[in-house]
């Protein structure tokens, strides 16, 4: 008993706020599946709460791990890697990530939101596990940050129809370089016998990728090519299977712990009042008697969306403005993307 007990304070005691569930994966976002993974990984014992208030949602910013005793906050998957971490990454294994966010993230972004295979069922996907308005704002900022980094690659092709084969082609040939890798090491992981950094990212978005795109999509077809990534990606979704049956079968602190616990920063108090009585509307616009077909209720519908991205937008510009190095080469740029989801730094690069 004493045990049990000891165990629930250490859950208390971390909580780690994601995007919202699907399936049996712990969220449909890969950078806050990567934070899972690897903190499981870490042996440490934590909660998840799936962001559920649309203002949290809108002004929140995920994954952020809570550390309850220590009052302290650690947003993004890289400074909860860093809280969390014991050694430091090998030279090998930085590199081989740098490949990877270089030659495959831009592909599965395509893939998400690009590709017409798969553009519906993904935005399906997030309006139903994120929920209105919060899910247009998600959409569009990474709609936005692939349709960035499709026209850089566009910029350097001769011939319209290169980019998709380009980006397919860097993508295919990042997992044949991880494969190799599984086959050298002969071991359960790509970094070798323990889950690594690298792990983390590749078993994330591989899971989304397999649990979400459509079986007709190019770069699943590519996965299913890579027969040792593929049993590589099974075995731990099978692991996600049962962790995902041992948190329903437990009545623990997240169950009663919501982000709403968590106080909102006082710069966003006066936007979130501000926006409340609009955000209300729009939810109402979302219930089941909005006919999407009527163009009245559509025309409301975008205007009243429009205005909460508007003030959104106008938000973060006021507040998340910076200077970047105009020589900025592919890779710093996907870092942007991807890691501060920054599509005005971008922009910036491409203008000068």
């Amino acid at each position: 008993m004493d045990t049990t007990s000891s165990k629930q304070q250490e859950r208390e005691n971390l909580i780690l706020s994601v995007w919202p569930n699907c399936n049996h994966l712990p969220t449909v976002d890969p950078a806050c599946l990567a934070a899972s993974l690897w903190l499981r990984a870490q042996g440490l014992s934590y909660s998840i709460v799936n962001a559920n208030r649309q203002i949290s949602m809108i002004f929140g910013t995920y994954p952020t791990l809570h550390d309850i005793v220590n009052k302290k906050h650690y947003v993004g998957f890289e400074s909860i890697y860093e809280y969390s971490r014991t050694l430091n990454p090998t030279a090998d294994e930085l590199a081989l990530l740098a490949t990877f966010k270089r030659l495959f993230v831009p592909a599965f972004m395509h893939s998400q939101w690009l590709d017409e295979t798969n553009k519906a069922s993904f935005r399906t996907l997030y309006h139903y596990t994120i929920g209105l308005p919060t899910s247009l704002f998600y959409i569009r900022k990474k709609f936005s940050s692939a349709q960035t980094w499709f026209d850089i690659i566009a910029n350097k092709c001769s011939y319209s129809n290169e980019q998709q084969n380009t980006i397919y082609a860097d993508a295919d040939r990042c997992l044949s370089i991880l494969e190799d890798k599984l086959a050298k090491n002969n071991q359960q992981f790509i970094g070798g016998e323990k889950f690594s950094l690298i792990d983390a990212w590749v078993s994330s978005y591989l899971l989304v990728l397999v649990h979400f795109a459509s079986e007709k999509s190019r770069l699943r077809t590519l996965l299913t090519q890579h027969l040792r990534l593929v049993d590589y990606i099974q075995r731990i979704d099978e692991e996600q299977l049962i962790l995902s049956k041992e948190r329903e079968n437990v009545t623990s602190y997240e169950a009663t712990y919501t982000d709403s616990n968590i106080s909102t920063p006082p710069a966003q108090a006066g936007i979130e009042q501000s926006m409340l009585d609009v955000i209300t509307q729009l939810r109402q616009l979302n219930s089941t008697s909005l006919n999407l077909n009527s163009k009245i209720d559509r025309l409301q519908y975008l205007i009243i969306g429009g205005f909460i991205i508007g003030a959104f937008t106008t938000f973060n510009n006021n507040n998340e403005k910076t200077s970047i190095d105009n020589n900025m080469n592919d890779q710093d740029i996907v870092e942007i993307i991807y890691e501060n989801d920054q599509v005005e730094r971008i922009e910036a690069v491409r203008n000068n």
